[in-house]
């Protein structure tokens, strides 16, 4: 489950390294959202793509450490295939040098049991619905996913 935000912030300060967030969103106003809140709230570094080549590059990169998911993705392609965000966020998952990169699934169009359903079938750590309105419990979220991916690969899952 979550860490409290103080002991969530309290591990990422001690670690003293800005961290990145990758947002792959195709709506332009959630975007800049997105955008402004892990920045100025989060203090994060953030990169804004749709751009299914570039995500995967990225995050191949080693340099992500988080990536905030819209679901939809209206007209990405990958490998000439149509692709949402929980096909991205599969082969995230899929491949040992990006699956342990903590993934946040994000949409607008949140249905009683979706939740579960796009957990699974994507392997995603968490899901948001949209619009965020909660900015501070957004924030809360991002740094407890990240924090507990750093606790893992430290001290090994469970």
């Amino acid at each position: 489950m979550y860490l409290p935000i103080t002991i969530a912030w309290r591990a990422l300060i001690r670690e003293r390294t800005v961290k990145h967030v990758l947002v792959v969103e195709d709506d332009l106003m959630n975007a800049r959202l997105f955008e402004t809140v892990l920045r100025r709230l989060g203090g994060f570094d953030v990169r804004v793509t749709e751009d299914p080549g570039e995500i995967l590059n990225l995050v191949r990169s080693g340099m992500v450490d988080l990536v905030v998911m819209d679901i939809s993705l209206k007209g990405a392609t990958y490998k000439g295939e149509k692709i949402d965000g929980v096909g991205l966020t599969q082969l995230i998952k899929q491949d040992e040098r990006t699956s342990h990169i903590p993934v946040l699934l994000a949409t607008a169009h949140a249905m009683h049991g979706d939740r579960k359903t796009l957990l699974a079938e994507s392997g995603a750590e968490d899901y948001i619905s949209k619009p965020i309105v909660d900015h501070q419990f957004f924030i809360e979220k991002v740094c407890s996913l990240i924090a507990e991916q750093a606790a893992t690969q430290v001290h090994g899952p469970g």
